[in-house]
């Protein structure tokens, strides 16, 4: 389960520090994948608030986040 650990506001934006499980990114990357895929970018601004190309630039850190090696793999 998520859990938000901490937030701040930096120029008016608002930062979550959250805990996340890899299945909890798992879960957001492909629901930011199938909006990609099924929508124009009217329809994905309208839904996410966001542009294509803000939707597409999430979807890549959280694909970076999932594809790092774990830290016990890193201290093995």
């Amino acid at each position: 389960m998520a859990k938000k650990l901490s937030e701040r506001e930096v120029a008016s934006v608002r930062l979550l520090f959250l805990e996340l499980s890899d299945d909890e990114l798992t879960v957001l990357a492909a629901a930011l994948t199938t909006l990609l895929k099924q929508s124009d970018d009217r329809a994905i601004e309208a839904q996410s608030g966001a542009s294509r190309d803000e939707v597409e630039g999430i979807l890549q850190d959280l694909d970076t986040f999932l594809n790092q090696p774990t830290r016990q793999s890193l201290t093995s």
